[in-house]
């Protein structure tokens, strides 16, 4: 498998390493100031928890707690946290914001990581686009204001499964996918990634890589079925896969989800990156011009979109359903962005990576927002059309 992208700049190891260091230093402070502004950090905090973190909560009280379905088997983050309150005598509440902090800021590293090194973009855009994602409301901000989820520790072997399909590490990628399946069932439709990027690489259903990603699929399938039965067996329950709370049926399920939110679905979906739709948009849409659907990150940003359309027939939080994109969505806002040619252009980037900030930090009511997105669409535009923005880089790589 390849990766369509290279870098032409080689830095002295001893200058990247000092980089890193600053850039990580950089990402833990704003991780921090995010958890000051957003996390609940008082006693008994687990009495303002509201929604899904209800469940997850009593899951950490009593291993195989009987909840609503389909919480009752996420229980990987659950147990973690009651593990080491039995470890260390803190309190759920403390472990629970340990947990959520550790889990968001090392998903911020490792996509910084991905950017600098697996993509090869400068130093500015990887660290920039870091802190966007570092700052996205749905992806860290929220789950800080409700601290006991599993979203973060999803959200993190997420983003180490979609580099390593990346990279074509088969048998490391298939255990993460297995391991986060257990946190929660969607990391599973990462599964059938692999072999559909072996599959656009080669375009033959006979490639070694290809059959070899199928199996590892069918070996994910069967661990998480295996998994359910020991946990139903633990839990003395019965949760149907794709039922809904009270374990109703797959059918009622999607019709509880598709009645929710009635003509305000599609605002959702854009509040989840607001302008970078757009800008991720034209990205896929350069990368396909450039190199078809031998792009990488073209092929993953398909499949998740259709992943997450079809994850929004069986949930309400449309919102949180799409913002499973979010690697996939900055990795191509900052590959459109990293072909500036001056300090100028670099200002004019950095001021559109203030506004993201400013729309996700809620500092502007909704329909202001709306207008800051139009603004900052039509500075996007300009930026291309003067040329100052290029395509992305055409070179190739072996990855693995």
């Amino acid at each position: 498998m390849t990766a369509v992208f290279d870098g032409t700049l080689r830095r002295p190891r001893g200058t990247r390493t000092t980089q890193r260091i600053w850039t990580y230093l950089a990402l833990t402070a704003v991780t921090l100031i995010n958890v000051i502004s957003h996390a609940d950090a008082q006693r008994e905090a687990h009495t303002r928890l509201f929604g899904d973190a209800l469940n997850y909560y009593r899951m950490s009280e009593q291993t195989g707690a009987p909840v609503d379905n389909p919480f009752a088997l996420r229980m990987l983050s659950p147990w973690l946290v009651h593990r080491a309150h039995l470890l260390t005598g803190l309190s759920l509440d403390t472990l629970w914001l340990a947990l959520t902090t550790v889990t968001t800021l090392a998903a911020i590293l490792v996509f910084f990581e991905f950017l600098w090194n697996h993509l090869r973009l400068q130093l500015f855009t990887a660290a920039l686009s870091a802190t966007a994602l570092a700052c996205t409301f749905w992806y860290a901000l929220y789950p800080l204001s409700n601290i006991a989820l599993v979203d973060p520790l999803t959200n993190l072997l997420t983003m180490i499964a979609l580099w390593l399909a990346l990279r074509g590490r088969l048998v490391l990628f298939t255990a993460v996918v297995i391991i986060g399946s257990v946190n929660k069932e969607t990391t599973l439709l990462l599964a059938p990634l692999y072999p559909l990027l072996a599959w656009t690489q080669q375009r033959s259903l006979r490639d070694r890589q290809v059959l070899a990603g199928l199996a590892a699929t069918l070996i994910a399938i069967a661990a998480y079925i295996g998994y359910r039965i020991w946990a139903q067996h633990l839990i003395g329950g019965n949760y149907g896969f794709g039922t809904g709370q009270a374990n109703a049926g797959i059918l009622d399920n999607i019709r509880f989800a598709l009645a929710d939110s009635k003509g305000n679905v599609q605002l959702a979906i854009f509040a989840t990156f607001h302008f970078f739709w757009l800008i991720f948009a034209y990205g896929l849409y350069r990368s396909h011009r450039l190199h078809g659907l031998r792009d990488p990150l073209l092929v993953a940003g398909l499949w998740l979109f259709a992943c997450c359309l079809a994850g929004r027939f069986l949930a309400t939080d449309t919102s949180r359903v799409f913002v499973m994109l979010a690697p996939v969505v900055l990795a191509v806002v900052a590959l459109t962005f990293d072909r500036h040619h001056n300090d100028r252009t670099r200002l004019w980037i950095g001021l559109l990576f203030a506004v993201y900030l400013a729309i996700n930090f809620r500092w502007v009511p909704g329909p202001a927002s709306l207008i800051l997105d139009a603004l900052a669409t039509v500075g996007f535009a300009i930026i291309v059309h003067t040329g100052r923005i290029t395509a992305p880089r055409t070179r190739r790589r072996p990855t693995s």
